[in-house]
């Protein structure tokens, strides 16, 4: 399962989705909120791609 993660807090950037997968954010969805901390996130730079094995 692909994560995005927020650089600043560490936490969850997006709410997980039924598949569990973030493929791609387009650029016309920035500024978004950060799930976790709510803080904006105004473009790909603030976050980072992580993948976790959901075993």
């Amino acid at each position: 399962m692909l994560v995005l993660i927020h650089k600043e807090c560490g936490g969850p950037a997006l709410e997980e989705s039924p598949v569990g997968e973030v493929c791609a954010i387009s650029v016309d969805r920035f500024p978004f909120s950060c799930f976790t901390c709510l803080e904006e996130i105004v473009d790909e730079s603030e976050v980072r791609l992580s993948e976790e094995l959901g075993i």
